[in-house]
């Protein structure tokens, strides 16, 4: 399966609706003037996604004085910038239900890293939001290989995603990293975020400045996130740009904050 023939392969009504209108959401809070009631129509077609926002509202995490009965009270308690994590994070929930089955790591796993390597681009890049975008969507590229492959006997495993997207290569002719980038560009993301995951391993090869710079964070980011599922090596601590007493806190205060998910997710 080479690259220029993924695009034919990838079926993305396969996989959950929620990327698409995340891509939508992400569009619509970047632009100049915000327009709310764009917002609210946004949600108003998807009562599934507005009623798990409601949810998630009234869980003990966000702690509201008051009951959340609708979109309009969660947006004035939540706010654009938390309501668009909320969805960040239901975005990939909801991938977490698909298998994982050219791996050997469980889908779970892929969930648990997608969401841990968004909290370390957070605190990396000052919380910039297309920091966490990307951090939080780098993986994607797993589920959209697994959605267009069957399952075979030789399962990939790798604790390195470097190493991980050598073997998919291999293989399967395409990376998770390249296969995630197209299936963001088909939802409607915005180009830097989806050239961040293209170049994740390579941020030298980033179009500009600024995706350059996106994709350098998010290399670090992995590295640091590689460290902490097991690939505690020189390369990882060098790709870090971090000293190890730092690199060990940044990744517990990463995975206090994954373990606080789970409100109605």
């Amino acid at each position: 399966m080479a690259r220029e023939h993924l695009s034919d392969q990838i079926d993305l009504q396969k996989l959950p609706s929620g990327p698409r209108i995340l891509a939508r959401l992400t569009s619509l809070v970047h632009q100049p003037a915000v327009d709310l009631a764009e917002i609210a129509e946004l949600f108003r077609g998807d009562p599934a996604l507005t009623a798990r926002v409601i949810a998630a509202c009234n869980s003990a995490f966000y702690s509201p004085e008051a009951r959340i009965s609708d979109f309009r009270q969660a947006l004035l308690h939540l706010g654009l910038r938390e309501l668009v994590r909320l969805v960040e994070i239901a975005a990939v929930t909801d991938l977490r239900r698909h298998p994982t089955h050219l791996y050997t790591r469980t889908t779970d796993y892929f969930w648990e890293r997608s969401l841990h390597t968004a909290f370390v681009m957070d605190e990396l890049s000052g919380r910039e939001p297309f920091a966490y975008t990307a951090g939080i969507m780098h993986l994607v590229g797993v589920w959209v290989l697994c959605s267009a492959t069957p399952p075979n006997s030789d399962s990939i495993a790798a604790r390195e995603l470097a190493l991980q997207a050598e073997i998919e290569q291999l293989r399967l002719g395409v990376s998770f990293a390249a296969a995630g980038a197209l299936a963001l560009r088909q939802w409607g993301f915005p180009a830097a975020i989806c050239t961040a995951v293209y170049c994740q391993l390579t941020p030298s090869t980033g179009e500009n400045d600024h995706t350059r710079l996106l994709a350098s964070r998010l290399n670090r980011a992995v590295a640091i996130t590689d460290w902490h599922y097991g690939s505690k090596n020189e390369k990882s601590l060098i790709r870090s740009d971090l000293t190890l007493p730092d690199l060990e806190a940044l990744n517990r205060r990463a995975a206090r904050q994954v373990a606080r998910v789970g409100f109605g997710f």
